[in-house]
């Protein structure tokens, strides 16, 4: 009994600190994509209002170019050296530029190396993200009991829904507290200055945690040529875990960022409504992201997963409908629709990708095929559903994308046998 009440304390400080660490990354997101306009005033030269947005867009872009790279850099890392230190090495790397940021002169003051400074900025987050979700991910389902890997595994994704609702609730205080010149002067600085904190947590980790029992007895087996042997003998897992993938990326991104441009421009529905709307919304998705991973451990992934993908194809145009009613209920209880079937197949989604992979390219292994994924099927995922709406006048339309992302998404189950490495 003692024994498992210390794992089971351990297991606390790892997810605490695990999510704290997520967390801190995701936060950033939200906190730039809400400042983005007066970042776009302030770092780029004066004129097009429009002009200088999408300059600011461009520099947000630059950190999402970077995380392939950074997956395969910390990847390598991860599996070569100690999972601790790709999470030590992450969490630092996006705290102390984040920070940095909201120190950055404006180009009023140094002219074009403002934005060039910003751009490098977003640049190393960009690499500390690539590697750091993944690197969460892998560290808390290798902490875990076979019986748990589920439930445990979920916190990471559980991480990223609070980083955006953390940033997004700081973002709007500094809003809500400041007038417009106040916000512009020194306002928005500092979400950004306050995640030095991070560097607290790094220490922790660094001080507190040690690498899983299942990687320190790996890592006595030699590793040597990891990204070849990780590309010649588990490229089918590479391939599985990107379709696995899809959905992940596009129900996430199309969630998080596109309904409320949905909302508010397509629907037609009042910005205080939408905010109330989204800000439920993404709490009950963190919370049902954990039920997600809570079941799992007691139905089964592979089974939970694809019952939740094809309920999410099937019902995914008739919810869109429900919505065109365009009132706050339809609204609300259409997306929350989305979102628990989405979560019922996201909680699982860590400890489904983890055990695709043996241990030796683990880490290297989730981390590219997960990065590209989001990369390939995400990040273009909102564009492409407004341009649908364009094209095909019809409201309802952005639901192909779930269809389609979820039957891959489904087809790759289909073939997975659960338990198999690849």
């Amino acid at each position: 009994m003692k024994k498992e009440d210390s794992n089971f304390s351990q297991m606390k400080k790892v997810i605490v600190s695990c999510v704290a660490g997520s967390a801190l990354e995701w936060y950033d997101f939200a906190v730039y994509g809400f400042f983005a306009s007066v970042i776009g005033r302030l770092f780029f030269p004066a004129g097009d209002s429009f002009q200088q947005l999408i300059a600011s867009f461009g520099a947000f872009a630059s950190g999402l170019i970077a995380r392939p790279i950074g997956a395969v850099m910390f990847g390598y890392i991860g599996d070569k050296f100690g999972r601790k230190k790709t999470l030590v090495i992450s969490i630092y790397m996006m705290a102390i530029p984040t920070a940095l940021m909201g120190l950055l002169p404006t180009y009023e003051m140094i002219g074009y190396w403002a934005g060039v400074c910003l751009t490098i900025i977003r640049i190393l987050q960009g690499l500390a993200l690539g590697g750091g979700f993944t690197g969460t991910i892998v560290f808390l389902y290798e902490h875990s009991s076979d019986d748990k890997k589920s439930t445990y595994s979920s916190w990471a994704p559980f991480s990223l829904v609070m980083g955006f609702i953390l940033g997004a609730f700081v973002s709007m205080l500094m809003d809500g507290m400041l007038t417009t010149e106040q916000l512009e002067t020194f306002g928005w600085r500092i979400p950004f200055i306050i995640s030095v904190l991070g560097t607290f947590i790094g220490h922790y980790v660094k001080h507190k945690l040690e690498d899983p029992k299942e990687f320190t007895q790996q890592k006595k087996k030699s590793n040597d040529n990891l990204l070849k042997n990780l590309c010649t003998n588990h490229w089918k897992g590479l391939v599985l875990v990107t379709i696995t993938d899809m959905l992940t990326a596009c129900g996430y991104f199309l969630i998080a960022i596109f309904f409320t441009t949905y909302f508010e421009t397509i629907l037609n529905i009042d910005r205080h409504s939408v905010l109330i709307i989204q800000s439920i919304n993404m709490v009950l998705f963190s919370v049902s992201i954990l039920l997600g991973g809570w079941l799992a451990d007691r139905l089964g992934k592979r089974r939970q997963m694809l019952v939740a993908t094809l309920l999410l194809a099937v019902l995914a145009f008739p919810i869109f409908q429900f919505m065109g009613d365009r009132t706050f209920a339809t609204a609300f209880w259409g997306e929350f629709c989305i979102i628990f079937l989405f979560s019922i197949y996201y909680g699982p989604i860590p400890a489904a990708i983890c055990s695709m992979f043996p241990t030796r390219v683990r880490l290297a292994g989730v981390s590219i095929a997960h990065n590209f994924a989001m990369a390939a099927f995400g990040a273009y995922a909102p564009t492409l559903a407004t341009y649908l709406i364009k094209w095909s006048e019809n409201i309802a339309i952005p639901s192909v994308l779930f269809i389609i992302s979820s039957l891959a998404t489904a087809i790759a189950l289909f073939i997975w046998k659960e338990g198999d490495e690849y």
